[in-house]
């Protein structure tokens, strides 16, 4: 079958840069939320999109043909239209298992599932579905349009013929796929999660402020985001619900700094609510 209108699930973050990409490859985007600030998700690909025309890597004409291309709604019977859907909510089980068979009911048989969890097992999410073989994960990490590489995984139900199409739709987003074995956490994210927790322990013990600690491990590793900017990217609360599933899975090397709760207790979230490790403007940008 050939894939040319997707469904993402999910209009946060992850989900809105996955809808940016594949419209920016030619694939007709449908952007289904539920939740706050779902209405929001247009304008913020908008803006993510005048950045990129601001630096010249985008013309008008182009950022005008790659809003053409998605759409946002409300109602899940849209998903009876596309022919590839992708998953990208939060990694809460029920939150996941409930959505994936309601969209079971409602795509056509052929269509192939992608769940971009990384802190759920996929033969978990499998379970929960008829079309346990048709479903793969593939983790996108943000910000999904300029990170070349992704995560995929199956498990033991998981048909070939899935992974191919996966694959070449990962290809068409101009992601190198590297297959990985099932587990908690994957590569990225696990690495990613060891590095952000550590960060708060060491300023939650005043081994420097948040500008220092950042500073030195971006310009010592050549990253463009440090641990701390990423986590309020994500969002702390987000954070926090994956460190815990690490935490019970993996025990204490993943116990979570007693910073992050105490954050999230506060609501400095990260760039949501303008106020986490660092304090943020109404576009995102970072205030001095």
């Amino acid at each position: 079958m050939e894939i040319r209108r997707i469904a993402v699930l999910g209009a946060g973050r992850l989900g809105r840069g996955i809808a940016e990409n594949a419209a920016s490859k030619g694939y007709d985007v449908v952007l289904f939320s539920q939740g706050a600030g779902g209405q929001d998700a247009l304008r913020r690909i908008e803006n993510s999109l005048d950045r990129k025309l601001a630096r010249w890597a985008i013309t008008e004409a182009e950022k005008r043909v790659i809003l053409g291309r998605i759409t946002f709604t409300l109602d899940l019977k849209e998903l009876s239209k596309v022919d590839l859907l992708v998953e990208a909510t939060i990694d809460h089980i029920y939150t996941k298992q409930e959505l994936l068979r309601t969209a079971d009911q409602l795509c056509q048989p052929d269509v192939v599932f992608i769940t971009t969890s990384s802190t759920l097992k996929l033969s978990d999410l499998a379970r929960s579905i008829t079309r346990s073989e048709s479903l793969v994960g593939l983790h996108l990490i943000p910000p999904v349009p300029e990170v070349s590489v992704a995560e995929l995984v199956r498990c033991h139900k998981t048909a070939d013929s899935a992974v191919e199409v996966v694959k070449n739709f990962a290809k068409r987003l101009g992601k190198e796929v590297i297959e990985i074995n099932e587990s908690v956490g994957l590569v990225n994210p696990r690495a990613l999660l060891a590095l952000i927790n550590e960060a708060a322990y060491m300023l939650d013990e005043g081994v420097g402020d948040a500008e220092s600690i950042e500073r030195i491990i971006k310009e010592s590793w050549g990253m463009v985001q440090g641990p701390l900017e990423m986590a309020d990217r994500f969002g702390l609360d987000l954070v926090l619900n994956w460190m815990e599933q690490m935490h019970q899975t993996y025990g204490d090397r993943f116990a979570p700094c007693p910073l992050l709760y105490r954050y999230v207790r506060q609501k400095r979230l990260g760039v949501k609510t303008n106020l986490g490790f660092f304090s943020y403007n109404t576009e995102g940008k970072q205030e001095e």
